[in-house]
């Protein structure tokens, strides 16, 4: 292993995660590149070692003993390089720099985005970098410093701290029930225009309680979208009936512009809201006052009883 001074940070990243994906397609899925990518990059951190590393078939990848030693080595190298950057960031008295957050359209609509500001008087020389999108990305490739994730466990190779927990019920526009009358029963449904969302097959999972027994309706909707803010939009246009997070709808339903539907056949049940950060980077302050902020934009979600910091 004599070129190992050509190697950066990330070579050594990448062969731990192909090393314990066993498989170069997937890690360049999880980075969201071509796969041909990847290998060129693998191809690269074999030639500098001028050794064979892996076994590489179609379909399957497995570390030649070679790889197994280089593997222990790039381990130790992320490792250290992991806790460097926290004892760096931990010396660090100011919360300045610039941290990257990635939200959801809906949860950066509603919840984030409103009170931003407020972020800015308590820490001036804090930039952020919000990435709004509804899909779960690679947080170390696409450099996010925190994710906000609803409903889905995080990694356990991530630091999580629970902000609360939401439901989801049914909402319309008041001048969509004026025109096509308001449901009594979920039957009812059946004649009006339901609004879907694609993105989460899940979402569509409509559930009800009636004399005690639960029922669930596989809805397709009329109206169709791939977002969680496009189906509220479209609720609040009077474009249908939506199924919605139930903290948001609740506050449309103050300012007048939505309608409980079917509210005393409800079972919004309960999804947990974790603020997900990558354990290298936990205990830097930019990231600490960050987590305390989003803490403050998320506290009227109802609080859950597993409220912890966890790794």
């Amino acid at each position: 292993m004599k070129n190992l001074k050509h190697l950066t940070f990330d070579d050594f990243a990448l062969f731990t995660e192909v090393a314990a994906a066993q498989s170069l397609s997937k890690v360049a899925r999880d980075r969201q590149v071509a796969a041909s990518l990847v290998s060129r990059h693998f191809a690269r951190i074999e030639a500098h070692c001028q050794l064979r590393l892996a076994h590489r078939t179609t379909h399957s990848l497995s570390l030649t003993d070679d790889g197994e030693i280089f593997l222990e080595i790039a381990q130790r190298v992320t490792r250290e390089h992991a806790q460097l950057q926290d004892s760096m960031g931990a010396r660090r008295q100011s919360v300045n720099g610039t941290v990257r957050i990635s939200v959801s359209q809906l949860f950066a609509q509603y919840v984030v985005m409103p009170r931003l500001a407020e972020l800015r008087v308590l820490h001036p020389n804090l930039c952020v970098d919000l990435e709004i999108d509804d899909r779960i990305v690679n947080m170390a490739y696409k450099g996010i410093d925190i994710a906000v994730r609803s409903g889905v466990q995080p990694a356990d190779t991530l630091i999580a701290r629970n902000l609360g927990c939401h439901g989801r019920a049914l909402y319309a526009a008041p001048g969509y029930l004026k025109k096509h009358g308001t449901p009594r029963k979920p039957d009812d449904l059946l004649s009006h225009s339901l609004i879907t969302n694609t993105a989460v097959a899940a979402h569509n999972r409509w559930q009800f309680l009636a004399k005690g027994q639960a029922i669930i309706r596989e809805v397709r909707g009329q109206v169709r979208v791939n977002s969680s803010a496009a189906v509220v939009s479209l609720a609040l246009t009077g474009a249908g009936i939506g199924r919605i997070n139930d903290v948001v709808g609740e506050q449309l339903v103050m300012q007048g512009q939505l309608v409980p539907v079917l509210a005393r056949y409800s079972t919004p049940g309960q999804y947990p809201v974790y603020a997900a950060i990558l354990a290298e980077r936990h205990r830097a302050p930019k990231i600490r006052a960050t987590v305390d902020f989003l803490a403050l934009c998320f506290a009227h979600f109802k609080p859950d009883p597993t409220d912890q910091l966890r790794n």
